[in-house]
């Protein structure tokens, strides 16, 4: 049996009691907001459940290390697409639905307000970047998240204070990925802690050059940065630095980004499996 919850994965062992049926968990999350009685649940599903699927290499090796688990007992299998969505979608221009000026640069991020995703430091490099006189709009594909409600509201504080108005726009989630990143100069992207950057891998594989922080995940799925650029975690003026060295030799750049998008479907590709 295969599950994708730990909760569906507690109440399938606990129905299976007894009969000779293997159990294999795809664990797609960090689980730290678990505590108490549901923690030790998970930590009991860990190790009675025949084999755990992780995301990531990164992912896995958290799991062996921090619950005591063989290596053998987990494997790691990338999500993978089919690239269908990223050729044959309906266009529809970004900048003529916000009002964002021909001659700026196009950035663009997508993901929600929440701490794992740490949308502050990419308010941060625009803040930096600004400061080098470039004619930009970075624009957020994302949503507040009801249970982060105080870090959106940080970022919105730090959003009006610091008056990043005329260089950040908001554009809410989107049923359009494809359709925003095939107009994005670039694409940026920051996290703490997420098992895979499902975002990122869709900017790579269609085409466009990604800047993003230099964590164990990041580093995993961009085969130590050969397939973006990655700046220094925690660092906003190396990441400012990076995106501006970026924008500089675009027309290079997007050269490149087409070498990375045809190597990295090859890896990414549902075909694989």
């Amino acid at each position: 049996i295969h599950v994708y919850d730990y909760i569906d994965a507690y109440f399938v062992l606990k129905v299976t009691v007894g009969i000779k049926i293997k159990i294999v968990f795809s664990d797609y999350d960090y689980h730290d907001e678990l505590k108490g009685y549901r923690k030790i649940i998970y930590k009991k599903i860990l190790k009675k459940v025949h084999h755990l699927v992780c995301q990531s290499e990164s992912h896995k090796k958290y799991l062996t290390e921090a619950f005591c688990l063989s290596s053998e007992k987990c494997s790691k299998l990338y999500h993978a697409f089919c690239f269908k969505r990223f050729d044959n979608f309906e266009y529809k221009s970004v900048r003529d639905e916000f009002f964002i000026d021909d001659f700026r640069y196009l950035i663009g991020t997508i993901g929600d307000f929440a701490p794992q995703r740490d949308m502050m430091s990419i308010f941060k490099m625009v803040k930096k970047l600004r400061r080098t006189g470039r004619n930009f709009t970075c624009v957020i594909a994302g949503d507040q998240v009801v249970e982060h409600e105080s870090y959106y509201n940080s970022c919105k504080y730090y959003y009006l204070l610091q008056g990043l108005d005329n260089y950040i726009t908001y554009i809410g989630r989107r049923e359009d990925d494809a359709n925003l990143l095939s107009q994005l100069d670039l694409f940026v992207y920051t996290t703490n802690r997420e098992t895979i950057a499902l975002p990122v891998i869709e900017a790579m594989v269609s085409g466009v050059n990604v800047v993003a922080n230099n964590n164990d995940m990041m580093r995993e799925i961009s085969f130590n940065g050969k397939y973006m650029f990655l700046y220094e975690e925690n660092n906003e003026t190396d990441f400012s630095t990076k995106v501006r060295e970026v924008l500089q030799n675009l027309e290079d750049n997007k050269l490149i980004a087409q070498v990375v998008k045809e190597e990295t479907r090859q890896i990414f590709s549902i075909n694989r499996h």
